[in-house]
């Protein structure tokens, strides 16, 4: 039982139970997504008499197991799940396609659940984090999944028009950053979590840890800090303004897209402008400016300024941090570069579009190769960065996290990345290693060397 399977068993959970809102129980749509639903439960439970899962606080558990990677990237559907009272959910084979429905019924609000004597059981599992292994990296997923939610009652309250509230991604920030403090290497191994779903969130989230990385290298002192996270976290904030056809239109985007695009930085600098107290204005100011280029061109056009007016120092450092993530993260229209191709991009437009110090100090902080990097060596297997090394001279410490045939080992084994044995990086969309899964197998230790 693999967490993969778990993933497809959410995804199409989350796809029958909006079918099922949209449609009704006996369409055509519903009943195919029921029934996908149902044999991705029986790939689960696979041969054995069932399968578990269970949701203890931010981490969902596959048989006792924490899921790392899986309680991100499915983070919204959990709390839908417990918001549902459901605390566990067991599968046992093979999984009737009804009592999938009733399961996909419960969560769009239109039944109480399975039934008694069902194959899907709801709550039967009395494990607690006593019961469970405590994963190292539990504190450092529980602050950032706690950004991701903080961002989406943001949003909400943003759509419904009604005043966001500040002090909740103040909050947030700070997790961060205590987090970034005490455990910096799982805290940049999460900037490597590219989930498509919910873009804006998860890349404000990483930009924001960047942010406060860079931030702290640059010596800032932590109401500095504090307020330079707040900018990095909401400066797309505006986005959720623009329509979702558009953000997630598939190929390029036309002239008219664009002028809408085009308006998130003022958008969403109003928004936060409207619920700053005095002291906070710096926030609105890194979401209107983020897009301004270090010689004064860029966007919103009305915002454009002589050299002799600069930018603010948190907006051209979030500048820098919000071009990386965004260069390596899928989207609907371009697929997912490498790190090494976003550093060369800042670096071609460092003392153009970027603060050339910025720009430096940001590519000095994460190395040649940054924390999930994957690297092909000369024996064909593949290793991945946990953390970069201190200068030019001394080589990065990584994980071999696959054999030469691309299949990931079940135990990633430490190893020095010397130059010479370094053939290639690898783009994360041609393999199937995910750098965030290793978050559970690697301690804080091996996290900052091998």
């Amino acid at each position: 039982m693999s967490e993969t399977n778990v993933q497809t068993l959410l995804t199409d959970l989350k796809r029958a139970a909006s079918h099922f809102r949209l449609y009704g129980a006996t369409h055509h749509m519903t009943e195919v997504a029921i029934s996908d639903l149902a044999a991705a439960a029986d790939r689960l439970a696979g041969t054995a008499p069932r399968a578990v899962l269970s949701l203890i606080g931010d981490t969902i558990y596959l048989d006792g197991r924490p899921l790392a990677a899986t309680s991100l990237s499915f983070n919204e559907m959990i709390s839908d799940l417990k918001d549902h009272g459901v605390e566990s959910v067991a599968f046992e084979a093979p999984v009737a396609a009804r009592d999938c429905a009733e399961l996909a019924a419960l969560i769009c609000d239109q039944g109480d659940g399975p039934s008694h004597g069902s194959t899907v059981i709801l709550n039967d599992d009395d494990r607690s984090h006593e019961d469970v292994p405590v994963s190292e990296s539990e504190d450092v997923r529980s602050a950032y999944t706690g950004s991701i939610e903080v961002l989406r009652s943001i949003g909400s309250s943003m759509r419904q028009g009604t005043g966001i509230d500040l002090a909740q991604s103040t909050s947030a920030v700070q997790g961060l950053l205590d987090q970034l403090v005490s455990q910096p290497g799982a805290a940049f191994l999460l900037t490597t979590m590219k989930t498509h779903h919910e873009y804006t969130f998860y890349h404000s989230v990483n930009t924001a840890i960047h942010s406060l990385a860079l931030g702290r290298l640059a010596g800032l002192d932590e109401d500095d800090q504090l307020m330079l996270g707040m900018g990095a976290l909401l400066h797309d904030i505006g986005k959720i303004g623009i329509g979702a056809e558009i953000l997630g239109k598939p190929g390029g985007l036309n002239p008219s897209d664009w002028v809408e695009i085009k308006r998130h930085p003022q958008l969403g600098g109003e928004a936060i402008l409207a619920a700053a107290k005095q002291g906070q204005e710096a926030a609105a100011i890194v979401a209107f400016e983020h897009h301004l280029r270090f010689d004064g061109l860029g966007y919103p056009a009305t915002a454009r300024r002589h050299l002799s007016r600069p930018l603010h120092f948190f907006s051209r450092l979030v500048a820098v941090t919000d071009t990386y993530d965004a260069i390596t993260t899928r989207r609907s229209y371009r697929r997912a570069e490498t790190p090494i191709r976003a550093l060369s991009v800042l670096l071609n437009g460092a003392g153009t579009t970027y603060d050339p110090d910025f720009v430096h100090a940001f590519t000095r902080m994460l190395g040649i190769y940054p924390p999930g990097t994957l690297l092909r060596l000369k024996t064909g297997s593949i290793a991945m960065v946990t953390h970069p090394s201190d200068n030019a001279d001394t080589p990065p410490f990584g994980v071999l996290v696959a054999d030469a045939d691309g299949s990931p080992l079940p135990h990633p084994e430490p190893v020095t990345l010397e130059k010479t044995d370094i053939v290639d990086q690898v783009s994360p969309m041609h393999t199937s290693v995910d750098p965030s899964l290793l978050l559970d197998q690697l301690s804080e230790r091996q996290l900052l060397a091998s």
